[in-house]
Order: structure tokens, then sequence, then C-alpha cells
């Protein structure tokens, strides 16, 4: 496996500042110089798509070179670590970083609430028990792109986000989404479409990044933003990923080994391949040594000291609650292996056959995507 750091010089953080400048809102991050180039055309319409889970090794694997996403891709660029949704989305739709956003990864152990939280779904991440008010909401504010245009820049064009079924008004298929997009961009004035899509992710994480589902379903996708695009006048179509994914092949349960078990304060939390560990003072020289013993083939176990010094979450002010989540370790994948837990609550645990969030190119980089007419 091919380890490899995030790239804060030619990342999707540098993408979603060449947006912002591009709206001519503040952000001190430098943009992409692909992307600066290509919002400088004049066009009425602009899209941003992200695909979930769409790295670049799997767009090259599983469509052929005439098909229209990989005609239209322009670079490879980074993600951001953890490069997981939670993390990457939050940066593409914001302009902050993960250190600067603090929504470091699937849930977070926060303080006020003595529990490890699941950002996106408010709910205790080992009993299942839903948490009110919203931790991520109360302690992990944020402006996105629409926001900040309706608060700072009304009259520059209108803004609209289309999202999957989860969202109160979203869409519940790929082909659905392009025509909302269609609709949209046939408005009157200048239109910013913000556009985010669940797949391939899930069925990368259900069936495998390398399975005939996931080809499958990337072929249709293809066609249905292809018709898109050939429907659609005075326009640019730029896409994009949160991450990649690579195949699973081993999973370890953490509490399978009583010696280090025993060495924790909390259970595991961030991400299966981005694992925040919090671990006894008295015991931290001993964990560090013996999970390197086990498990050093398929982890990167980094002091927190290390973490910061390496800027892993990206440059600027750090979040307040970013220093709450991170334990004296972070273990950081390098293999195909992904880090759990078993709690005592007697909840039902998925199999993963995909997953992200480590340090290999597979999950790393993504795709840079434009298209205009």
């Amino acid at each position: 496996m091919q380890v490899m750091f995030p790239d804060y010089n030619r990342s999707i953080l540098n993408l979603a500042a060449s947006i912002l400048h591009h709206l001519d809102l503040e952000c001190p991050h430098a943009g992409l110089p692909e992307a600066d180039a290509f919002l400088s055309q004049p066009r009425k319409n602009r899209v941003m798509l992200i695909l979930d889970g769409l790295g670049s090794a799997c767009l090259r694997k599983m469509l052929p070179e005439d098909s229209f996403l990989r005609q239209h891709q322009v670079a490879d660029i980074s993600s951001v670590y953890p490069c997981t949704t939670a993390a990457a989305t939050t940066t593409l739709l914001s302009g902050l970083s993960p250190l600067e956003h603090g929504w470091l990864g699937w849930n977070a152990w926060f303080r006020e609430f003595g529990r490890i939280v699941d950002l996106f779904l408010d709910r205790d991440s080992y009993s299942g028990a839903i948490i009110s008010p919203s931790p991520a909401k109360l302690l992990l504010p944020y402006a996105d792109i629409s926001q900040r245009l309706s608060q700072e820049q009304p009259e520059i064009l209108q803004c609209h986000k289309v999202m999957p079924p989860f969202d109160p008004n979203g869409v519940d298929s790929l082909a659905r989404m392009a025509a909302r997009i269609s609709e949209l961009c046939a408005l009157e004035g200048p239109q910013l479409v913000l556009a985010y899509w669940h797949e391939p992710d899930t069925l990368m994480h259900n069936e495998g990044p390398g399975s005939e589902a996931v080809r499958q379903d990337l072929l249709q996708s293809d066609q249905i933003l292809a018709d898109l695009f050939r429907s659609l006048e005075d326009v640019q179509i730029l896409i994009t990923a949160d991450h990649g994914q690579i195949a699973v092949e081993r999973e370890i349960y953490l509490d399978d080994y009583p010696n280090l078990n025993e060495c924790l304060i909390l259970p595991p939390s961030l991400e299966s391949r981005a694992a925040s560990l919090f671990v006894k003072p008295a015991k931290r020289d001993y964990f560090a040594a013996a999970f390197q013993d086990l498990f050093g083939d398929c982890f990167l176990l980094l002091p927190r000291s290390e973490v910061y010094e390496r800027g892993l979450f990206g440059p600027g002010k750090p979040q307040r609650k970013v220093d709450d989540f991170l334990g004296c370790y972070l273990a950081c994948a390098i293999g195909q292996t992904i880090l759990r837990y078993r709690s005592l609550f007697n909840r039902p645990r998925n199999t993963f056959k995909g997953h992200h969030a480590g340090l290999c190119a597979e999950e790393m980089i993504v795709p840079l995507i434009l298209a205009e007419k």
C-alpha cells in the first residue's frame, strides 16, 4: 500500500477556496489553479457535485476512458484528513480545514455530554441513545457557502443545495437529482447549485470498492451526468469526491486484546481507520509499544503532538473542540485493516467490505472533473 499524507496545497480545501474567492467571500486558503482558471470564465450556471467515495483509483478502474467523468477529469487532488465524509464534505461546503471546523470523523467524544456521539445522527455511538440537544450543532457550528452567500453577498446569485433522501427536501435517486439541477439552472439569472450524492460510498462499504455492483452503479451515474451536461446551456459543472475507499481485509477488535483494552480510558472514537485513543497516563509507553508490536504493519500510531506538528488536520486556527476530540494517540491505517470496539451494549454491528479515513492513496486521492459549455 502506498502511504500518502494529505497535501493541503492541492486538495479539496483549495478547491473550496477557489469557489469562495470566485464568489468574493473571504477565505484565507490558497485556491487551486485549475479551478481558478475554470471559474474565471463567465457562465450563467455553476454546479458543484460531490460524489461520495469516488476516489481516482476507483474512477480509473471502473469506468472506460471514453466515459463522461474520465474524459473531463483534469487532475488528481488530495482529500483532507481524516479522509472521511464528516471532515471532507464539511471542508468542501465551508472552505474550512478539519482543524478549523472540527468535524473530524463519524463520531467524537463530547465531554459536555459524557458520550461518544455520532455527529450526523446525534446518537450515542455505543448505546444508540439519541442525544439532545444536538452536540454537533451546538458545539461545532459553521456557515456553509450557501449561508455565507445569503448573509454576505445576497445580490450576486441564487444558491441552492440538492441533497439525498436524508435531507427533508432531498431526492431519492441521482436521476432525480439531475432533474432538480436542470430545473434550477433554468431559473432566471445566475445560479449556483451545490449538490451531494451519497453513492458510490454506501455500495462500496457494503459490496466492496472493486465489486460489480459498484461498477454498474458508476456506469449508470456516468450516463446520467453525461445526459445532464448535454441538456444544460451556459454552464460549468465541477465534480469531485470527499474521499476514496479501500477494500477491507481484516477487522481488529481492540477489546479482544485485554492488555491493550486495560490501558484505555475510553473506547476508540473518530473513525475505524483514524482512531482517536485515550490512554491512561501510566500506561502510555506500554500501550504504544504493544500496539506497534501487534499492529505496526497496518497502523501508524501517532502521538497527539506529532498529529499537530505534521498539520494532519490542515492549516488554520483550531476549532476549540479539536483538542478534546484528539486522544493521546491517533491510529492511522496504512493497510487494509479497520479498528473496532465492542461495548457491553448489545447492538448489531455492520460488516464493512470497504472503508476510508486512513493514509492509503486509494482513499486519499480524488478526481477534479471540470466540464463547461
